[in-house]
């Protein structure tokens, strides 16, 4: 496809064996000229890796994209990285004088030789194949963004340009490229995330929690970057930020809020209003406050500091087993709230029901399943039959009861012959 001449304000650079160009672009321009590596039918042997990047590209992350170009004022984000072959691309160098009026001739240092030749524009004929090699995420949401949003035709992107040649060694040489840019990137981890994003509301939600609510601001919470899980031994903690993060997202779209995937994905890329922040907040303290005090080991360690609430960890973590003082615990407990706050019609009501549950490890349904009692160890991959069980017990599901059966005893390594779910709760 032909399309009319560009010029684009660029430096010329090289790294390695590759010579590039850091030019601007109008995202409209972007937009238009620049394609797809599995449109383009460049980057790949066969047609898998067509199909596997359109998949990667159907992931609901440009749509989030460009919800957020489109709504966040303060929107940014890195270059794009694009290959270009065929038409006739040509770099425009500047001659850069220091003119007689400059105040940098009062010193004695010169402009490099390398450093003047690397100014310039580079000229597309519009005849070039363009296509991104790193960037396709952000590229599917700047084209959807400007169909969304006409202003952000004229807002600038940079772009980084590398030549690519319609050779066998050609093609390997981009894929390695390719390859490489997508492995080496090192994307923001939660950590990060808590600590850093003014967009993503758990995120600040969290950090206010962890600064000043008293339930979660007395070191109860583990903050070393990085720490997901605590150790099995530990004593010290009620969980990490990560953890505690996790438990606000999951209170924010599903508790507190019952959100679509449409406005989750705002709540974690556009910062609300202030008093619409306040109100998120305010729930969420609502909801944490009213399940620690439903449950009476909760309350007690909430109520406690220092050396007593760490009395109240070892006693309940590792002497009761407590399902509530372990993170994958708390999860279970979550996730069953939705269907109970449908019944019951209010989430008080919901977590009344939710201590009718056991909350030992060493109990059914937990044992055999979620927990070994021999290894003294919490199972991995087990949490989705736990609050399948759990969900049972409470009355729902009873027309899965067969499959249901047939899961548990596989887990417990038994005959679905001799296996019995565990006994319903009567419920008041």
């Amino acid at each position: 496809m032909t399309r009319a001449s560009i010029y684009l304000p660029a430096l010329s650079a090289e790294m390695g064996d590759w010579q590039y160009y850091s030019t601007v672009m109008r995202m409209q321009d972007a937009a238009d000229y620049i394609e797809f590596a599995s449109v383009v039918n460049e980057m790949r042997d066969g047609k898998q890796l067509s199909d596997l990047i359109q998949r990667a590209l159907k992931d609901g992350r440009p749509t989030e994209i460009a919800k957020y170009l489109v709504g966040d004022p303060e929107h940014f984000f890195n270059a794009l990285v694009v290959a270009v072959y065929g038409g006739d691309p040509e770099f425009m160098e500047f001659d850069v004088q220091v003119s007689s009026q400059s105040r940098s001739r009062r010193y004695s240092t010169k402009i490099p030789p390398w450093a003047q030749s690397s100014f310039g524009y580079l000229h597309l004929s519009g005849k070039e194949t363009l296509f991104a090699l790193d960037g396709q995420h952000r590229l599917a949401g700047i084209k959807l963004a400007v169909e969304q949003k006409r202003e952000l035709a004229d807002e600038k992107v940079t772009v980084l340009f590398v030549s690519h040649k319609l050779t066998d060694l050609g093609r390997q040489r981009t894929r390695k490229l390719f390859t490489t840019l997508n492995k080496t990137a090192i994307p923001v981890n939660k950590s990060e995330i808590i600590a850093l994003d003014e967009s993503d509301t758990a995120a600040i939600i969290t950090r206010r929690l962890v600064e000043n609510h008293p339930y979660f601001s007395n070191g109860q919470i583990k903050t070393e970057y990085g720490a997901t899980n605590l150790p099995a031994s530990d004593s010290k903690y009620f969980m990490t930020i990560i953890k505690l993060y996790d438990l606000v997202t999951y209170t924010l779209n599903h508790l507190t809020l019952s959100l679509d995937r449409d406005a989750r994905a705002r709540l974690k890329y556009q910062r609300p209003k202030d008093d619409d922040l306040e109100k998120y907040y305010k729930g969420v303290v609502r909801f944490l406050e009213s399940f620690i005090n439903a449950f009476p080991e909760l309350k007690d360690y909430f109520s406690q500091a220092g050396v007593d609430a760490r009395n109240v960890i070892r006693l309940e973590r590792h002497v009761n087993r407590n399902i509530l003082f372990r993170s994958v615990g708390l999860e279970i407990f979550l996730k069953l709230l939705p269907a109970l706050k449908n019944e019951e019609g209010s989430l008080p009501k919901a977590i009344d029901v939710l201590t009718l549950l056991p909350r030992q490890f060493t109990s059914r349904p937990y044992v055999g399943v979620l927990y070994s009692a021999t290894e003294e160890k919490i199972l991995s991959g087990r949490t989705r039959l736990s609050i399948r069980l759990l969900r049972y017990m409470l009355g729902f599901d009873s027309q899965k009861v067969t499959e249901l059966r047939k899961d548990y005893a596989e887990a417990q390594g038994q005959d679905v012959s001799v296996v019995r779910l565990p006994n319903r709760i009567k419920r008041p």
